[in-house]
């Protein structure tokens, strides 16, 4: 079975669902102005993926950097030897002895959730599924992947975004930590934590709040946080609500002298922008200015009527006389 069409015909968790249920194996394909997804299915499951222009190994290798795992050098330099090697990113950087090879498949997950979960967002675009026999193993990215549970987390991105966007309207917003005072905290599993019973004295938290509350620092903005590439954008968002909501973080308030300073920035900004404009306008007078004087004045228009040169005494004297005689 393979099948083709548009997403507005056939929306994404149809599509994925569809493929899941029959337990397909071959590969599947969106494609819109947003970018290029590749998902690659065996028996229902997804096992490897990779985007345009963001591809996956990019993803991976720039999570390590913001980790502080490798530094950008270290990652460039397993880029080049890619281009000459076609081996996995991951690959060079394990026998380059970076990294332990044990994170590589959970990071690869988050990050193959997350181009996954961006196909929700996506309202236009065409998508084309072809069936495989087998996969071959230089495909074979990730461990296989359960869509249903993808489908439910998509779906409930959906619903949720709008509402987490109202409290958290830009990745650049800084939160700082509230100070908890004699408060005790009690772990909870995620599915958990809406059910626990309200104390005043105890805070009930999930092992992702707590793990993304270490990086709530008066420093780090939103989109600082997601590039650590610890969850997806989407539980990092959804979690920082949840902080948000429970009292224990913050937004930070500018100062007076971080107001200034932005203001001067724009200022500079506006100027260095006219400066810009200033010059580009009077290159376009410049030249229609030229056009206009190559246009209307020609140095050898005196002389480009027919014959004219033949026609003055000076130069009959000294021309051939077949020429002369026309």
């Amino acid at each position: 079975m393979a099948f083709k069409g548009t997403l507005r015909e056939f929306k994404v968790p149809d599509i994925l669902q569809l493929i899941s249920l029959q337990k397909k194996t071959g590969i599947l394909t969106f494609n819109s102005q947003e970018g290029f997804i590749t998902i690659i299915f065996e028996d229902g499951f997804i096992i490897g993926i990779d985007a345009f222009p963001k591809k996956l190994e990019m993803r991976v290798g720039n999570v390590f950097v913001k980790q502080e795992i490798i530094s950008e050098e270290m990652l460039q330099r397993a880029l080049a030897i890619q281009k000459r090697t076609n081996q996995k990113v991951g690959e060079i950087l394990i026998g380059m002895g970076l990294i332990d090879e044990k994170i590589i498949p959970e990071v690869l997950k988050i990050q193959a959730t997350q181009i996954v979960l961006s196909l929700f967002n996506w309202k236009k675009g065409e998508y084309n599924f072809k069936v495989l026999d087998y996969v071959d193993k230089e495909l074979r990215l990730l461990t296989p992947i359960a869509v249903d549970n993808l489908i439910m987390e998509g779906v409930q991105m959906l619903d949720e975004w709008p509402l987490i966007k109202k409290a958290i309207s830009s990745e650049d917003i800084v939160f700082e930590p509230v100070f908890l005072g004699s408060k005790k905290i009690a772990l909870v599993s995620e599915y958990d934590d809406e059910t626990q019973p309200k104390d005043a004295d105890t805070l009930h938290m999930t092992e992702t709040e707590v793990n993304l509350l270490k990086h709530i620092n008066g420093r780090n903005t939103v989109k600082d946080i997601v590039e650590l590439g610890q969850f997806t954008e989407y539980k990092i968002y959804k979690t920082l609500f949840n902080l948000f909501n429970k009292g224990l973080m913050k937004k930070k308030e500018k100062t007076e002298l971080q107001e200034i300073q932005e203001k001067k920035l724009f200022e500079d900004l506006e100027h260095e922008n006219a400066r810009k404009l200033g010059l580009l306008g009077k290159c376009l007078m410049a030249a229609l200015a030229l056009i206009l004087l190559l246009t209307f004045f020609t140095p050898l228009r005196p002389f480009n009527e027919r014959k004219m040169l033949l026609k003055a005494p000076l130069y009959r004297n000294h021309l051939p006389i077949s020429l002369t005689a026309r």
